[in-house]
C-alpha cells in the first residue's frame, strides 16, 4: 500500500521503518523545516525500544546510553537519605531519534511539509499537504502528537485532560562544572521531593551521542503542582509573545518564566540542583496531560503515538510504545488476508487501545504516589 505518515517524530520513524521492511511504500511529512534535532530531554530506553533498534539498526543499549549506578534521595540540604542500587539505561530523545532517522532511507521524509487535512474516498484516501498538491493514498497514519491536527478532525469535541501538574525541563553540559562540583550526581540517579513537587537529575549522551567523561550532559525534572489557570498562561507564552497549548521548546521560554524558574529554584530546591537550573541556557516547559482518543482508527486514518495515547513521563514507557503500536500495526497490515485496510486498522486499533489501557492507569498511581496531580485526574 501506499502509506502517509504524518509527523516524523519517533513513533512517525518507528511506524515508517516497520511498514517500509514489509514491503509497503510510505512517506513521512514533517512540518519542521529542518530534522528534528536537539529536541527532547532525557529518556529511559526500555527493552522494547532497545530490542527495536537492535533489530533495524543493530545498536546496542550501551551504544546509546549511559547507564545509572545508584538511585538515591536527598533532603534540601544535599544530605542522602536514601540509597541503592540502580541500573537505568538512560539516553535522550535526540539519541534515539538520530538513531531511527539513520535508519530510514533520506528519500522517505519531507521537512517543512505539513498533513494539513484528508478526504476518503472508496478506494483511497486524499491528503493535503500545506505548500503542495494533494497526494493520494490507500491509508493515513497520523503521528502528529498530544495536540494532533488528524485526531481533532476526526473527534472534533475530544480534548485531552490536564493532570494538575507540570514540568520544568533543561539539558546542560557535563563540562560546564568542575569534577567537584557535581561528583554527587555523575553515575547516579537523583531525586529531591517536597510537598507538591519532585526533582530528578541523570546523565545522558552527548548531543553528539557521546558517552565519555566530560562530553555527556545533565538532564533534570521538575514537576510541580500547578492550578493557577494564570501561571499556566504565562508559562505557556513563549518569548514572541504566542500562547502555545501544553509546552515550550527549548530555546523559546519567556524571560519572565525563566526569571521565576530560578527564582522557585532558589526557593525551593538543594544547592547542588539549583545550579543546574541556573547554569541551563535554554530550560523547557510542559504542562501534563493525557490523552486518550476515542478511537485509534476510522476507515483509513490511524492514529499512533501521543496522537492516540499520551501517558504520563513517570512510566518511562513513551518510546517503547512508540515502537509497540509500530509493530503492532506492521504486523496487522502484513500478509495475505481477505480483510480490506479498513477493517484490517479497526482491528489493530481496538487490540492497542486496550493493551495502552494499562499505562494509562499506571501514569496517574505513580503520580499519586508522589503527591502531583489532583486525586480525581
Amino acid at each position: 500500500m501506499k502509506i502517509v505518515i504524518a509527523g516524523g517524530s519517533i513513533a512517525g520513524l518507528s511506524s515508517a521503518l516497520t511498514l517500509s521492511c514489509i514491503g509497503h511504500d510510505v512517506h513521512v511529512y514533517e512540518r519542521s523545516d529542518v530534522p528534528l534535532r536537539g529536541k527532547g530531554g532525557g529518556v529511559v530506553v526500555l527493552r522494547h525500544m532497545m530490542k527495536f533498534l537492535e533489530q533495524h539498526g543493530h545498536y546496542t543499549q550501551k551504544m546509546i546510553s549511559v547507564p545509572t549506578v545508584m538511585r538515591r534521595r536527598i533532603d534540601v540540604n544535599g544530605t542522602v537519605l536514601t540509597e541503592e542500587p540502580e541500573k537505568l539505561p538512560f539516553s535522550s530523545w535526540d539519541t534515539v531519534y538520530r538513531s531511527l532517522c539513520a535508519m530510514l532511507s533520506k528519500d522517505r521524509i519531507s521537512y517543512g511539509r505539513e498533513v494539513v487535512g484528508f478526504t476518503e474516498h472508496d478506494n483511497g484516501i486524499e491528503i493535503d499537504i500545506d505548500g503542495g498538491e494533494p497526494v493520494d493514498a490507500d491509508m493515513l497514519l497520523a503521528a502528529d502528537g498530544i495536540g494532533s491536527r488528524t485526531r481533532a478532525k476526526l473527534f472534533p469535541n475530544y480534548e485531552s485532560k490536564f493532570a494538575g501538574y507540570v514540568a520544568w525541563r533543561g539539558i546542560i553540559d557535563e563540562s560546564v562544572f568542575s569534577p567537584l562540583e557535581v561528583e554527587a550526581l555523575v553515575n547516579n540517579f537523583t531525586m529531591f521531593r517536597d510537598a507538591g513537587h519532585m526533582f530528578m537529575a541523570f546523565l545522558i549522551p552527548g548531543l553528539d551521542g557521546a558517552l565519555e567523561p566530560g562530553r555527556r550532559r545533565f538532564n533534570w525534572l521538575w514537576y510541580r503542582n500547578e492550578t493557577d489557570a494564570a501561571a499556566l498562561h504565562r508559562h505557556l507564552t513563549d518569548d514572541l509573545g504566542h500562547r502555545h497549548h501544553a509546552s515550550i521548546s527549548p530555546g523559546h521560554l519567556s524571560a519572565e518564566s525563566f526569571e521565576e524558574l530560578c527564582e522557585l529554584a532558589t526557593r525551593h530546591l538543594p544547592a547542588i540542583f539549583q545550579q543546574l537550573v541556573r547554569e541551563t541556557r535554554e530550560p523547557f516547559f510542559q504542562s501534563i496531560f493525557d490523552a486518550l482518543s476515542p478511537s485509534f482508527s476510522v476507515g483509513r486514518v490511524a492514529l499512533t503515538g501521543d496522537a492516540a495515547c499520551t501517558v504520563r513521563p513517570h512510566t518511562a514507557s513513551g518510546t517503547s510504545k512508540a515502537a509497540d503500536d509500530a509493530v503492532a500495526l506492521a504486523e496487522a497490515l502484513s500478509g495475505d488476508t481477505e480483510l480490506n485496510v479498513k477493517e484490517l486498522l479497526a482491528l489493530w486499533a481496538a487490540n492497542r487501545r486496550d493493551a495502552v489501557g494499562r499505562l494509562l492507569a499506571k501514569g496517574p498511581e505513580l503520580a499519586a504516589s508522589f503527591g502531583l496531580g489532583s486525586a480525581d485526574m
